[in-house]
């Protein structure tokens, strides 16, 4: 069962990337084996190889959100403090290609990935989609409040050494993530 949910999430992972003429970008959690369709094109896991993120790790300008390979560090919602958003954290990659600013963020469960457009103000993801492994909880819960807090426009703040993103859900900040 869980073989046949990780080839049906591929398959709308490539569906939803060859009609948005984008291919998701991001890195799988540990545990999570990768999605890969045909020609061994790993869904969830491409390589960053034609981007390199400014020094540092962290945007400086509105340009430098093309490349981002990030982590969350810490969060905190309606309820208090999400101590899970550091101990078992999230990615925020982004790339761009075919001149489209792709996003992807992977989950202590499944792999999200979209399109996003970046304002002077905000972080905006679009047609998102996700790989469809079957988790339980509590990271099925993780992964749905990610799922909520990047379904809406997300303000953004950019410090020295971390971007924060500021929603209707919560607030997250993301520090580079570790090589």
């Amino acid at each position: 069962m869980k073989k046949y949910l990780v080839l049906l999430g591929a398959t709308m992972a490539l569906l939803f990337a060859s009609a948005c003429s984008t291919t998701a970008a991001g890195t799988p959690a540990a545990d999570a084996p990768s999605a890969t369709v045909g020609n061994d094109t790993d869904l969830t896991n491409p390589t960053q190889a034609d981007c390199t993120p400014v020094a540092g790790g962290i945007p400086a300008t509105e340009e430098d959100f093309s490349c981002l390979n990030l982590s969350s560090a810490s969060g905190t919602d309606a309820t208090g403090e999400l101590a899970w958003v550091g101990s078992d954290p999230f990615t925020l990659v982004t790339m761009e290609r075919d001149g489209v600013l792709s996003f992807s963020s992977t989950t202590p469960c499944n792999t999200l990935m979209g399109s996003v457009t970046v304002t002077d103000k905000q972080f905006i993801v679009a047609n998102m989609g996700m790989t469809q492994m079957g988790c339980q909880s509590p990271q099925s819960d993780y992964e749905k409040w990610v799922s909520t807090f990047f379904s809406t426009p997300l303000d953004y703040t950019l410090n020295m050494d971390s971007l924060v993103l500021r929603g209707e859900h919560g607030t997250v900040t993301f520090k580079p993530a570790a090589a």
